[in-house]
């Protein structure tokens, strides 16, 4: 056998061995398998539901798409779920596919497969209306009844409408 043929069976065995370490890796840290299709590269708008995001990672299976989200966070909290939710909604918006399902992938591997539910959907959409809902109320001026003595030291007073002398 000759150097050079050693040199690239020891490079070929390097390159098996990096591979199964990589897949090995992958499914402790809860990675699903299926071709990627973005890395936490796409941002999704739609103007129609007033929400943007950006997965983590969205696969292609088959005809469908999956999204996968990571948290360091190591137990599944509701918040996550309707994160996972939004995505589903961007995806059908933009992409013109509903996804069935997806994943929340917590910091110890563990995944969480969430079902893209119209219980789920009509939960984001309220959650998505309450929020738009507070962020206009935010213009609306709070009523105050202010002493004449606590206006002159406040830091707000040059923009209160409310302001005593």
């Amino acid at each position: 056998m000759t150097r050079e043929m050693i040199i690239i069976l020891a490079a070929l065995g390097l390159a098996l061995l990096l591979i199964l370490l990589g897949c090995n890796l992958r499914r402790r840290r809860g990675l699903g398998a299926g071709r990627t299709l973005s890395l936490d590269r796409i941002t999704l708008t739609s103007r129609r539901h007033g929400l943007t995001g950006r997965p983590d990672r969205l696969i292609r299976s088959g005809d469908s798409i999956i999204v996968e989200e990571w948290k360091s966070s190591r137990s599944l909290k509701p918040w996550h779920i309707s994160q996972i939710g939004v995505y589903f909604l961007l995806i059908e918006d933009q992409m013109k596919i509903k996804p069935a399902r997806g994943f929340i992938v917590c910091g110890n591997g563990k995944r969480y497969r969430i079902d893209n539910s119209e219980t789920l959907r009509a939960q984001v959409l309220e959650l998505a209306r309450r929020i738009r809902q507070a962020r206009a109320a935010i213009a609306q001026p709070i009523p105050v009844n202010p002493s004449p003595g606590q206006c002159c030291p406040c830091g707000m007073r040059g923009h209160c409408g409310q302001a005593r002398l």
